[in-house]
């Protein structure tokens, strides 16, 4: 026999051991430990869903159509001037991560978690985790003739419904009226914005995350430019307003030539950029911009959702050089994001 052929007989019977080793483990005896754990666990479609303690969902038809309405209450007693409200839009998603958020703040010692907010989700019934028509509906402003993207449009009666919401939270528990802080991402960051030009007592701390600043033919800047040449009284602990971007988010290459181009003509960061500088010198209101490193439009959402649980509860706002040219002073908000830049 050729060595060739003794190498070839030597690797066939090794592959032929390895096939009975394999069918033996397949048909090997479950041991009887393993036998009892299965037999005392239910099967996952029997099993209830996972629900959060300290959590309520309300679900009633409100300003034109059936919407469900989130709340996290945080554990310990309450502030002496009541709790700080965190409103979020696009609750059904970006809720259980405040939430799960919130409760893990509520576990640390009292020395460390300081103040927590009650957190208050917008958002609809289904399971879904974005309702893209309704969204698109109630966060985008009214558009102008030969607009693009101008469908939607009803952001004032969505700002009408929050503010009708106020006073009923507040027959719920004691609330701070001081300190209510907006939260939106994308379409709900472009919501935050114009609650902020529009509506400046409404909220005294926004926080929009990667804000679609583009659609409609960016009417929203009209806005940011009517808010600079008249400006209004800020609230009395000063206001606040951060606007996060990710570095992902310009500035790359995409094989899809339709999202290429999105890219190109949407200008996520460079859009966020310029208009936090135009709103720089605002007298009374801190602005700021955050890069967040190693992040899209997707994945900024939670690292933007844990600085804006922190934006919530912050004393005072402070005032200083805006960050968007890298002077800004740094609050308890920067252990949050360790990988942010600021630019």
């Amino acid at each position: 026999m050729s060595s060739l052929e003794t190498l070839n007989f030597a690797n066939l019977s090794q592959r032929r051991r390895l096939l009975r080793a394999g069918l033996a483990l397949l048909c090997a005896p479950v041991p009887v430990q393993a036998q009892s754990l299965m037999h005392s666990l239910s099967s996952l479609a029997e099993s209830p869903a996972v629900s959060l303690p300290r959590t309520h969902q309300i679900d009633r038809v409100l300003a034109g159509r059936p919407r469900r309405l989130f709340v996290a209450l945080p554990d310990g007693p309450v502030p002496r001037q009541g709790h700080p409200v965190l409103w979020t839009l696009d609750g059904n998603t970006v809720f259980p991560l405040l939430a799960a958020l919130l409760r893990q703040r509520s576990a640390r010692p009292a020395d460390l978690r300081g103040p927590l907010p009650v957190v208050v989700g917008l958002g609809y019934p289904g399971e879904a985790a974005y309702d893209q028509r309704a969204r698109a509906d109630d966060y985008t402003l009214p558009g102008t003739a030969g607009a693009s993207s101008a469908a939607g449009g009803q952001a004032d009666r969505f700002l009408d419904l929050l503010e009708q919401l106020r006073p009923w939270l507040a027959q719920q528990m004691p609330i701070d009226p001081a300190r209510h802080t907006l939260f939106g991402h994308s379409f709900g960051g472009l919501l935050t914005l114009y609650a902020l030009f529009s509506r400046p007592t409404l909220f005294q701390r926004h926080l929009a995350a990667s804000p679609s600043i583009w659609w409609g033919d960016r009417v929203v800047l009209r806005h940011c430019d009517a808010f600079v040449r008249r400006p209004p009284a800020p609230p009395a602990k000063g206001g606040r307003l951060v606007v996060t971007a990710g570095s992902l988010e310009e500035g790359q290459s995409h094989a899809d030539p339709e999202r290429q181009r999105r890219q190109q003509v949407r200008r996520q960061v460079s859009s966020a950029r310029e208009l936090v500088a135009n709103l720089g010198d605002v007298p009374g209101w801190h602005v700021e911009f955050r890069l967040l490193d190693g992040e899209d439009h997707g994945s900024l959402v939670l690292p933007s959702a844990a600085l804006a649980l922190d934006l919530a509860v912050e004393e005072a706002a402070t005032h200083g050089q805006d960050a968007s040219d890298g002077g800004a002073p740094r609050s308890n908000m920067s252990s949050v994001l360790k990988r942010s830049g600021d630019s």
